[in-house]
C-alpha cells in the first residue's frame, strides 16, 4: 500500500509487532509518529525513520493526546500490558489497557482522528479448545488480560457513538518471527527452544507437548493490520492466524531439524497448558479481507533462526 499523504500514530512502536508494522507503513508512504516507552520494547528494532516518541500511554492525558494525535488519519493501537511479565500486576494490566486506552481514544476523537485499529487478543475468547475460536462466539475471558482486551475492544464502540471514530479490531494469535524476545511478554516456545539451542541445551518440553497453538509469522499480522485500515474493513473484528494447530512436538521436532541440532527435547512438568487447543477460525479475515497467511511454518522458523545463529 503506497499513499505519500495519510499519517499514523502507532503505539508500542519499539514492541516486536509495532516495530514491524511502522516499517511497513513508513514504506508504504505513512507518515508515522511511534510512541513507545521503552519498558518492553526496543527501538533497534525499526529499520525505517518514523517519528519517534518516548513516553508511557499510561502517563499522557487527553489534552495531550489530542494535541498529538491533530491531523493523523490512523492510530495503530498495540500498546498493552500482558500479566504474565514479571514486572506486572493485575492493576498495572487495567491502568494501561483499559484506562490509558480510554484516555487515547478520548484523545483521538477530539482530534478528529479518522480510525483506530486495535490491537486485541485470542484471549479474549477465554477458550481452551478443542473447537477453534470463532468471531462469533461469546466471550469468556479467564484472565485479567483478556478482560481488559475486551474492555478496549467495547471502548472502540463508545469513541464511535461520542465522536464518529471509526473501528476495526484484530484479535492475533501467537505472532512469531525476528526480533522477538521471551522477555517482557508471553515467552515464546521459539524463541526459548532457540536460544536454548545455541546455548547447547535441550529444549524443554512441558507435560505430554500435545498441546496445539495457532502461530502467524509476523509478516502476515502486520500486513492484516494494515489492510484493517482501510474503510472498507470499518466494523471488523477478525482473526489473524493460519486456523492450524501445530503440536508442541511437532513444533520442536521442526525446530530442531531446522536448526541442524542432534539434541534431543526433554520432558518437564505440565503446565496450565496441558490439553489446550489454541487455534484460531479466521473465515472472516479471509471473506472480508481476502487475506490469509501465506508464510508455511517452516519459511517463518528459518527466518526466525537466522537472528540466532
Amino acid at each position: 500500500m503506497t499513499n505519500t499523504h495519510r499519517r499514523a500514530v502507532v503505539t508500542g512502536a519499539a514492541g516486536f509487532i509495532g516495530a514491524r508494522l511502522a516499517d511497513q507503513l513508513a514504506a508504504g508512504g505513512w507518515e508515522v509518529l511511534g510512541i513507545d516507552s521503552g519498558r518492553s520494547g526496543d527501538w533497534s528494532r525499526q529499520t525505517r525513520r518514523i517519528n519517534r516518541w518516548d513516553a508511557d500511554i499510561c502517563d499522557i492525558d487527553v489534552d495531550t493526546w489530542s494535541e498529538a494525535l491533530e491531523g493523523v488519519d490512523v492510530v495503530f493501537h498495540l500498546a498493552a500490558e500482558k500479566y504474565n511479565s514479571s514486572r506486572s500486576t493485575p492493576a498495572r494490566v487495567i491502568e494501561t489497557n483499559v484506562t490509558a486506552t480510554e484516555r487515547l481514544l478520548r484523545g483521538a476523537g477530539l482530534a478528529g482522528v479518522g480510525k483506530t485499529v486495535f490491537s486485541s487478543s485470542l484471549y479474549a475468547y477465554g477458550n481452551l479448545g478443542p473447537d477453534p475460536m470463532d468471531e462469533e462466539d461469546l466471550l469468556h475471558p479467564v484472565t485479567v488480560y483478556g478482560v481488559s482486551k475486551v474492555a478496549g475492544e467495547n471502548l472502540l464502540r463508545v469513541a464511535q457513538r461520542d465522536y464518529g471514530t471509526a473501528w476495526s479490531v484484530a484479535r492475533l494469535f501467537f505472532v512469531y518471527g525476528p526480533h522477538q524476545h521471551a522477555e517482557g511478554g508471553y515467552p515464546s516456545v521459539i524463541v526459548t527452544h532457540m536460544r536454548r539451542i545455541v546455548a547447547g541445551e535441550a529444549p524443554l518440553i512441558r507435560g505430554d507437548g500435545e498441546q496445539q497453538l495457532d502461530y502467524v509469522y509476523l509478516d502476515d499480522a502486520v500486513d492484516a493490520l494494515i489492510q484493517l485500515a482501510e474503510p472498507d474493513a470499518n466494523g471488523l473484528t477478525v482473526n489473524i492466524g493460519t486456523g492450524h494447530g501445530v503440536s508442541v512436538n511437532e513444533l520442536t521436532e521442526r525446530i530442531l531439524e531446522i536448526t541442524g541440532s542432534d539434541l534431543r527435547p526433554i520432558s518437564v512438568e505440565p503446565d496450565w497448558t496441558a490439553g489446550t487447543r489454541r487455534v484460531s477460525q479466521p473465515r472472516l479475515a479471509q471473506q472480508e479481507l481476502g487475506w490469509r497467511a501465506t508464510t508455511t511454518l517452516d519459511e517463518g522458523l528459518r527466518k526466525t533462526w537466522l537472528e540466532h545463529r
